[in-house]
């Protein structure tokens, strides 16, 4: 089953540096149900969480086994597993591809798809507590011609259907999937498989 999404009506990390980067999706993770609060109002979300990859900045980090690794810093962002006209992960996609979405995309579009995929990466940084906190203010396309990037030490799906990748996710991600309220996949109701009749335009990267 893919990992659909559709219209239906952060660790101990050196922070990604300030500014316009270039990246790489390297996890798309459902991370179920969960609770939210919007202005003191309460309520569940089926979200998804998606990460890049910025190859040219560096960091280093101590495994769980204490081992010192190097790698590419990593940023991501977490939504609502939604392509309604005002959720923010149709508005992301629309941006980073370049495109809007047609009408048969929007009743089912597989969220995996994303996996390998360079996209130029806006981060701005927010101050708290004396915390710095890194956020994505813009996703764009890569420019055209560049060369593709590749993900470093392979990329991470996790869903119901790819449970085996879930020791491969950050702790906070697995808190997280561990503490969603309902466990739930991602399917259209009416055809969950429409993704596979869409027509590919070769411009557009996903």
């Amino acid at each position: 089953m893919a990992l659909i999404v559709s219209d239906s009506g952060g660790g101990d990390f050196t922070p990604a540096p300030e500014g316009t980067h270039f990246g790489v999706c390297d996890m798309v993770v459902d991370l179920g149900k969960q609770r939210t609060s919007y202005q003191g109002v309460e309520s569940l979300k089926d979200q998804i969480y998606i990460r890049w990859q910025i190859p040219a900045e560096r960091t280093e980090w101590t495994d769980a086994d204490n081992v010192k690794r190097e790698g590419p810093v990593v940023i991501g962002k977490t939504y609502t597993a939604s392509l309604g006209e005002k959720a923010n992960l149709r508005k992301d996609l629309q941006s980073w591809r370049g495109r809007a979405f047609t009408e048969a995309e929007l009743k089912g579009f597989d969220i995996s798809k994303l996996l390998g995929v360079g996209a130029t990466i806006s981060i701005v940084h927010n101050h708290k507590e004396g915390k710095t906190y890194a956020n994505i203010g813009a996703i764009g396309g890569l420019p055209k011609n560049m060369e593709k990037l590749q993900v470093e030490n392979g990329a991470i799906l996790y869903d119901p259907d790819n449970q085996g990748t879930f020791n491969d996710l950050p702790k906070w991600l697995r808190e997280k999937i561990e503490g969603q309220v309902i466990p739930t996949g991602k399917t259209d109701a009416n055809d969950p498989d429409s993704w596979r009749n869409n027509e590919l335009d070769d411009d557009v990267p996903f």
